[in-house]
C-alpha cells in the first residue's frame, strides 16, 4: 500500500490519509499507464516526463516565475504546461485509477482513506489525531490482507510505502511497531511484513496516486464545495466487503448526530442499523 497525507498545514479542516493497495503483479502495469499519459502531456525540447510529478495542488496552481524580482523563486515544472492541459491530465489520471483492472480479479486494486475532521475530539493534539488516523488506515489494510488470505488462500503479507515525512517518520514507525506487538485502540496488526517504509514521491507514480487519493478526500470534505470533486472517480474503488464500502472512513461529530450525508458515513450508518435489525 502506497500512502500520502493531506491537511498537515495549520488551520486545515481535516487531517487525511489516502492509500492505494495494489498487488505486486500490477504495480508496474499501473505505473506504466500513468507514465504514458504524463509523457503525452509533457511534450517539448528538454522536457523530461520523469521530472513532472502527479501532485494535484502543484498541477492546479503552478505559476510561471515573475520576470523581475530579487527574491529567489520556487518554480514548478508544471508552469511550463498550459493549465487546461494540466487539468485534463488530472482527469485522465483519475480515470485510469477508476478503470484499472487487475491481472488477477480476486486480488483487485483497492483504495483506502481516513479523514479526521479538525473538530472531531477537538481536545486532541495534532500528533494524537495523526496517530489515530494511521492506526485506522493500517488496520483497514491489515483486515483486507487477512480477508484476501481467507478467500483466496496463499500467505501474502502487506508492505506500506509512504511519501517522505522527515519530521514524522520515526513516530509512524514506532507507532506501527507497538501496534504489531499488541492491540491498540482498534486492533493488533498481524499481516504486515514490516513497519512502513518511506520514499520520495518523485521516484514512483504509485506514491503520486496516493497523493491523488488524499487530495480528493481532503477537498471533498472542505467547507467550500469543490468545483471539481475528484472523489467521484474513486468511490467505487475503495475497499469493499460484500459490496459494503469499508476502505474509506470519515470521523466527524456530524456522524453521531446522523447529519453527515457523505457516502462513507451513510454506509457506516446503514451497516450499524443492519446489525440491530
Amino acid at each position: 500500500m502506497f500512502v500520502d497525507e493531506s491537511g498537515t498545514h495549520g488551520g486545515s479542516h481535516a487531517f487525511v490519509l489516502g492509500g492505494i493497495a495494489i498487488h505486486e503483479r500490477d504495480a508496474r502495469k499501473l505505473h506504466k499507464l500513468l507514465d504514458n499519459v504524463v509523457q503525452k502531456a509533457v511534450r517539448g525540447p528538454n522536457l523530461n516526463a520523469e521530472e513532472f510529478e502527479l501532485h494535484v495542488s502543484e498541477m492546479k496552481n503552478a505559476k510561471k516565475p515573475k520576470q523581475k524580482t530579487s527574491k529567489p523563486q520556487k518554480v514548478s515544472n508544471w508552469a511550463l504546461i498550459p493549465r487546461p492541459d494540466r487539468l485534463a491530465l488530472l482527469e485522465q489520471a483519475y480515470g485510469i485509477i477508476k478503470d484499472f483492472r487487475p491481472t488477477q480479479p480476486t486480488l483487485p486494486m483497492a483504495l483506502f482513506g481516513v479523514a479526521v475532521d479538525a473538530n472531531f475530539r477537538s481536545g486532541w493534539r495534532a500528533a494524537e489525531r495523526e496517530a489515530f488516523a494511521y492506526e485506522v488506515l493500517l488496520n483497514k489494510f491489515d483486515v483486507m490482507l487477512k480477508r484476501n488470505r481467507s478467500e483466496n488462500g496463499g500467505d501474502d503479507l502487506g508492505l506500506v510505502i509512504h511519501d517522505r515525512r522527515l519530521v514524522a517518520e520515526r513516530d509512524i514507525q514506532a507507532w506501527t511497531r507497538e501496534w504489531r506487538r499488541a492491540a491498540g485502540t482498534i486492533g493488533q496488526l498481524r499481516n504486515l511484513a514490516d513497519v512502513p517504509l518511506f520514499a520520495d514521491s518523485k521516484a514512483t507514480r504509485l506514491i503520486q496516486v496516493a497523493d491523488l487519493v488524499s487530495y480528493a478526500i481532503w477537498r471533498h470534505y472542505s467547507p467550500d464545495p469543490p468545483k471539481e470533486d475528484y472523489i467521484e472517480h474513486l468511490w467505487e474503488v475503495f475497499d469493499k466487503k460484500a459490496e459494503q464500502m469499508c476502505g474509506m472512513v470519515h470521523y466527524t461529530p456530524s456522524y453521531g448526530s446522523g447529519t453527515c450525508t457523505c457516502r462513507s458515513c451513510g454506509g457506516r450508518l446503514t451497516a450499524e442499523a443492519m446489525k440491530f435489525a
